[in-house]
């Protein structure tokens, strides 16, 4: 590792969130080269410790797993950096970053072995209770019932279906391609795309539509559009790139069902939020049609209008937003603007997969900011401590809010 000086640099600077995308990409390339993992244990014990020794092992377990879930580095890193030999670790920290790996590329796991020893079952334990930020992943339902995994399954990858196919590009997105089409027009097969806790997708529907899914999200759509209407079903958080699409002169409309509202696209891009009682729609570009399920009030929404519709008043609120709050998770990032802590956490508790836990009653405190949804959760609340209103304390995948 002759480039070791810089690689530990570069190393401190992702664990301060101080990385360019530039740096990124090198940080990227040096990690694909694990040809000498002495030297790189080595490496990572010289690198600043900052913290109490009793936590020196799980920190350091930490940065080295949230480098391999960065979606801007895992890739490439789960691509390149691991070979189909045995892999044996002489520290147990390394031992966690490799377990980690493992989670990362589950299509080489039969290749990997570990030493069978309490340490490693000690190991295995630290890894699922090490917090991380989310990253890419789903499984799709497929018309059958039957599941798939979307993260088992590496890039450009068929799946072969009766009159169409399922694709997952290199970049890990869902596409469509279509043996029969004409057949297909004549059935109503749905597939489902379902994020958990801690994941998010992108997939490109059959009219090219674009949908990013945020974390504990579900996506129910046809695998090919009729010529009359475009109809999909969302539970959760989704961000919408609508495509145009007609026949003859007549545009097809685009519908999003989302519990008691039903929203019919003319020609946009939107964000629809449905977690819990309420549902708001923020509105980017073009035009939207919202109405109830059940008939009745019907809004039209303008770029930088946001609804908020509950299930108790069952009628559209509409006021003028900045989308950027709205969208920000889909570019990676958090974003509040007058955010009580409840709602800052539901975010955070979505994403990172952590039990929030409220020790005592919360003040009426708002918060104002953006932060990367791949920092490291430590890092997030000691800024929302800053503010002077709150505690935190990390106990396994608990997140416990004080006075």
């Amino acid at each position: 590792m002759s480039n070791e000086p810089q690689l530990k640099e570069l190393i401190i600077r992702y664990q301060q969130g101080k990385c360019s995308e530039e740096e990124i990409q090198r940080l990227r390339a040096m990690l694909a080269d694990v040809k000498d993992t002495e030297r790189l244990e080595e490496l990572y014990d010289t690198l600043p410790e900052g913290f109490p020794d009793d936590k020196l092992f799980q920190r350091k377990a930490s940065i080295y797993q949230q480098i391999l879930q960065d979606k801007r580095v895992r890739r490439k890193v789960a691509d390149e950096s691991v070979s189909t030999h045995k892999l044996w670790w002489k520290k147990p920290w390394i031992a966690v970053a490799a377990a980690a790996l493992i989670v990362m590329v589950p299509f080489l796991y039969n290749n990997l072995s570990f030493f069978d020893t309490p340490e490693d079952s000690a190991s295995s334990d630290l890894v699922q209770n090490v917090i991380v930020p989310g990253g890419d992943r789903a499984r799709i339902i497929l018309d059958n019932g039957s599941e798939i995994n979307l993260e088992e399954i590496i890039g450009d990858t068929v799946i072969v279906r009766n009159g169409f196919s399922i694709v997952k590009d290199e970049n890990g997105t869902i596409y469509y391609r279509y043996d029969d089409a004409q057949a297909l027009a004549q059935t109503a097969i749905h597939n489902t795309v379902v994020t958990p806790k801690g994941g998010q997708y992108q997939v490109v529907l059959p009219d090219g539509t674009r949908v990013w899914l945020n974390a504990e999200s579900k996506l129910r759509y046809p695998v090919y559009f009729g010529q009359d209407k475009r109809v999909v079903e969302l539970e959760g958080e989704g961000y919408f790139e609508v495509a145009k699409q007609t026949t003859g002169a007549k545009r097809i409309p685009f519908i999003v069902e989302t519990g008691l509202q039903k929203l019919e696209v003319l020609g946009t891009t939107f964000n629809i939020q449905a977690y819990g009682k309420n549902i708001k729609t923020t509105l980017v570009e073009g035009k939207v049609r919202l109405g109830l399920e059940a008939g009745g009030q019907e809004v039209l929404l303008q770029p930088n209008d946001q609804a908020t519709i509950s299930n108790q008043t069952q009628r559209f609120d509409v006021k003028k937003v900045d989308p950027i709050y709205a969208t920000a998770w889909k570019n990676g990032n958090f974003a509040f603007r007058k955010a009580t802590i409840k709602e800052v956490m539901e975010s955070v508790a979505r994403w990172y997969n952590v039990e929030v836990v409220y020790n005592a009653a919360v003040d009426n405190s708002l918060f104002t900011g953006t932060i990367s949804r791949f920092e490291q959760i430590d890092n997030l609340l000691e800024l929302i401590e800053l503010t002077g209103s709150v505690r935190f304390k990390i106990e396994g995948r608990r997140v416990i809010v004080e006075e």
